[in-house]
């Protein structure tokens, strides 16, 4: 359009006219039109060319197969992976293009070296869906690969699919933290709604991380649409849908610390758990002995299987979480706290210890057979004594005890991500009726107090109570997960000069003369802490400073509980050893260790706080 300048006339107005109106709705027009070609594109292999393809299928002129998302890697605190992917091979078959299922097993088998009745069952198991890849084997060698690629052209419905496999960096050393995948189960197909993501043969996560995570770390599957020949082979590709990977999850574990706690155990049953008490971050947790979670990841022999679950060390078990021990003396931090806040005790009040305790026609014995003679509190925790804590017990009584324990958070879960932990047991009088149809005991609340009798916790329950008690009162909940939100769940109605006393208690048992755990006592680092043996057989070990000897199964356990620096606490770490004796020598050094590893990894501006704090 030619505009006349000099002709005001032509000038157009605020408002478009007719022409520029209509070209405006062509434009539009052609936009939604293109736009609307790109969306149909889009939709056109999932919903419009979904029936075309099936029936060509059915016709065997072309396949849909799945193509595998890329797992997401694991990873600690600091970004260092702990379960990554490596390249792999897997056997895949497609049991529409199978016609004598004997002989392709035969052969297979043959070539595998694995059981031919075994891959009979696995190929008429798939034809159940019939268009649809399974993995017959996974993971297998590049000399199996070869060979099969080899004879491809005489094994109709048989190919070899380039993928990935999970990698534990730790192997066992984080076996029960990050869990296993494995293949899922035809339970599993069966309770998932229609619309499933998984396949027979898919991995999915078993326990752990990869369990939880599953949804986060599986990413979504892609497509890939394919012609093929008469004998099954691929012969051209007609579209693809490239997978999803799945995404990354961060943990709260810090990788150096894990490793520190594994090898101090030198494969010891028990377990340890490293906590932040300021944030309820778990640095370390490790189940002793591990196992190697690569074994899960194909069909396991009968043999191996049942060598696992025969294992008198029970390396399945995840002990951190599901491990129900007495507390031992570590417990009487508990009733040191409750008789402080109830105003049972003063810090300065004392008790005479002349190495047992009577209680109408019953004695209960002091570990120190001599007696420690008169203990204030910071003495009875330093020196273990466990006559002050026999006092206690009976002036508390059961009831306070077990409200307090409640309140703490002992007899339920901690509130960590993991599905499966237990909640251990805090005995009350009702429960013992209720179990036994017997009424309580003064006598039971009196051994109660020193961490005998009924009560149960879990290595996880006591990271957790004790953080609580050296951090100021609150109780955090254990977090595995760096994406779950700090929480703090309440405060504990205690005295700030109550629970410095017990500090003050706690760093004694390591830095004084007399202290229990005098012996992990490091230059290098200030650390309080608690010793705690358990009797398995009462009466048998009682007192006995080496008990090497002794047959493993009567050993006592031993535990041990730390935290560094003494007054504002980073780290709080739990050891328990199971038939390992003395909490002092054998679980007190398990924990040094680890603490050790943390001063060791902190950055050099820290480590002139670690000289400050001793």
């Amino acid at each position: 359009m030619n505009w006349n300048m000099n002709n005001t006339n032509n000038i157009p107005g605020p408002h478009i006219d007719d022409d520029l109106k209509w070209k405006a709705k062509i434009f539009i027009a052609f936009v939604f039109v293109l736009f609307t070609i790109l969306l149909l594109r889009l939709m056109n292999m999932q919903v419009f060319k979904g029936s075309y393809y099936e029936s060509l299928a059915r016709n065997n002129r072309i396949r849909i197969v799945s193509i595998p998302a890329q797992r997401g890697k694991i990873l600690d605190r600091n970004m260092e992976v702990l379960a990554d992917n490596r390249p792999a091979y897997n056997l895949i078959a497609i049991p529409e293009d199978i016609s004598d299922v004997s002989s392709i097993a035969h052969r297979l088998a043959e070539i595998l070296g694995s059981d031919e009745e075994d891959m009979v069952q696995r190929i008429r198991e798939a034809k159940k869906r019939p268009y649809n890849p399974v993995a017959l084997a996974k993971d297998i060698s590049f000399h199996q690969m070869a060979s099969i690629e080899a004879q491809l052209y005489t094994l109709p419905g048989v190919s070899i699919d380039a993928t990935s496999e999970r990698d534990y960096v730790l192997k066992e050393l984080g076996s029960h933290v990050l869990g296993f995948l494995g293949e899922i189960s035809r339970k599993q197909l069966d309770d998932l709604k229609h619309g499933s993501p998984y396949a027979p043969g898919d991995p999915i996560g078993k326990t752990g991380v990869e369990s939880i995570c599953e949804e986060t770390l599986r990413g979504t599957k892609g497509v890939r649409i394919f012609e093929v020949d008469a004998m099954g082979r691929k012969t051209k590709i007609l579209d693809e849908k490239p997978p999803v990977p799945g995404q990354d999850v961060v943990l709260t574990i810090d990788k150096r610390l894990q490793l520190a706690a594994y090898k101090s155990m030198a494969g010891r049953a028990g377990s340890v758990v490293a906590m932040d008490p300021r944030t309820g971050d778990i640095l370390a947790m490790v189940s002793s002995p591990g196992f190697d979670p690569h074994v899960f990841l194909r069909p396991m022999a009968p043999e191996v299987w049942k060598g696992i679950v025969e294992d008198p060390m029970h390396p399945l078990e995840n002990r951190p979480i599901r491990g129900q021990y007495s507390p031992g003396s570590v417990f009487k931090v508990i009733i040191a706290a409750l008789a402080l806040r109830n105003n049972f005790i003063t810090p300065q009040d004392t008790v005479y210890c002349p190495g047992a305790y009577s209680l109408g026609d019953s004695t209960f014995k002091c570990w120190r057979r001599g007696g420690h003679g008169n203990v204030d509190l910071v003495s009875a925790l330093a020196q273990s004594c466990d006559v002050y804590f026999y006092v206690l017990g009976e002036r508390l009584g059961i009831d306070r005890i077990s409200a307090f324990c409640l309140d703490l958070g002992l007899g339920r879960p901690t509130g960590i991500e993991f599905k499966d932990e237990l909640s251990g047991l805090v005995p009350t009088k009702e429960w013992k009726y209720r179990r036994f149809g017997e009424q309580w005991h003064k006598g039971e609340s009196v051994i109660t107090a020193i961490g005998q009798g009924f009560t149960l916790v879990t290595p996880m329950q006591m990271a957790k109570v004790m953080s609580s008690v050296v951090n100021g009162g609150n109780v955090m909940t254990p977090r595995i997960l760096a994406s779950t939100e700090i929480n703090m769940e309440r405060t504990l109605n205690i005295r700030e000069a109550d629970l410095a006393v017990i500090r003050e208690g706690l760093k004694a048992v390591v830095e004084s003369e007399k202290g229990t755990a005098r012996a992990v006592r490091d230059p290098n680092f200030a650390m309080g802490g608690k010793t705690g043996t358990v009797q398995v057989v009462s009466g048998y070990t009682s007192n006995l400073p080496d008990q090497s000897d002794l047959p493993y199964k009567i050993r006592d356990h031993a535990w041990f509980f730390g935290f560094s620096p003494v007054e504002n606490p980073e780290i709080v770490a739990v050891a328990i050893i199971e038939h390992g004796g003395s909490g002092s020598s054998i679980a007190a050094p398990v924990v040094r260790d680890v603490i050790k590893e943390y001063y060791a990894c902190k950055g050099p501006g820290d480590e002139q706080v670690c000289q400050d704090n001793r």
